[in-house]
């Protein structure tokens, strides 16, 4: 992600970041619902990412093949640059930087400090979905249906990506434009989200489900990218800044994503295990309100944190 952010600001003029940055998040989210569905449906899950990890290599070694220039091209541009670092060589000295004394620099300004407060807190509940599968068997939807969970969440997650730069670029022209839009998409998609989550028939389910992907995706594409784009000052802080920021941001929900909704549901499972039947169905409930409950409000705190752009 830091080197196609790097390489998106450096090719795409500042005014159509945001549909870049949605058309780079549709082809993700596409990738992704293709991968994820096909564990669900394949009897053996390894197949999936075996192909994932083969299409991976194939696309390394085609990138080396249409990014490498030929030698004559390269002979001139380093003849070019030679004469550029002659020229600059006193100022480029002035303006080298260390990683440390960019992260120091960047973390003084408030709304960077806030972009990572919201990356931490908002990557959590992402992270957390992944035990949505789980609720949707407790819920007794058979593979079909939690197949075409994943298909809706996938198409309309697509569309919402790309909506999102577009919306972003949109209203850019406003003093908090991007913002605007990013509380839009996090408050909307927040009660599309719970709604979701706290609903047992499947028609409504899916309705609400596909409904937050396509709401509540805005905000990476619309807001946090374009705006992290414009406090560097060049490419390689700007790929420093990103590298950075996901660091924090995996961390932090590699810690209290799914491991801690597995932490609080391990106690229900050993109850059940444990029980009569009906003492069984009534610790199901339970777990399944529990579940519920601790994937929605990560999704609510961490949203909340768009406030302080402001």
């Amino acid at each position: 992600m830091p080197l196609s952010q790097m390489m998106l600001t450096e090719l795409v003029v500042p005014s159509h970041h945001g549909r870049a940055f949605g058309l780079m998040g549709f082809l993700e989210k596409t990738a992704a619902t293709m991968s994820t569905s096909a564990v669900i449906w394949w009897e053996d899950w390894r197949t999936p990412y075996r192909f994932v990890g083969f299409m991976s290599m194939c696309m390394a070694v085609v990138s080396r093949s249409h990014l490498k220039m030929g030698r004559r091209r390269i002979d001139d541009k380093k003849n070019e640059e030679d004469e550029e670092d002659q020229q600059q060589q006193p100022k480029r000295k002035e303006e080298e930087m260390t990683f440390l004394q960019i992260f120091h620099r960047i973390s003084q300004i408030p709304v960077f400090t806030y972009l990572v407060a919201q990356g931490l807190f908002g990557a959590i509940p992402w992270d957390m979905m992944s035990f949505i599968l789980l609720l949707l068997e407790w819920k007794d939807f058979t593979r079909q249906q939690i197949i075409s969970f994943q298909i809706s969440a996938g198409v309309f997650g697509t569309l919402g990506a790309f909506l999102g730069g577009v919306l972003g670029d949109y209203f850019a022209f406003l003093p908090r434009g991007r913002i605007y839009i990013a509380l839009t998409s996090v408050i909307g998609g927040t009660i599309f989200y719970a709604l979701f989550l706290f609903s047992n028939a499947y028609h409504s389910a899916v309705f609400w489900y596909s409904m937050f992907h396509l709401w509540g995706g805005w905000t990476p594409a619309a807001t946090l990218r374009p705006i992290c784009a414009k406090l560097a000052q060049n490419a390689s802080e700007r790929a420093q800044i990103v590298a950075a920021w996901i660091l924090l941001e995996k961390t932090s929900s590699a810690i209290f994503g799914a491991p801690l909704v597995g932490f609080l549901t391990k106690r229900l499972f050993d109850a059940t295990n444990n029980a009569s039947d009906e003492v069984a169905l009534s610790n199901r409930e339970k777990r399944m309100l529990l579940l519920s409950t601790c994937l929605f409000f990560p999704l609510y705190f961490g949203s909340s944190a768009h406030t302080f752009l402001f």
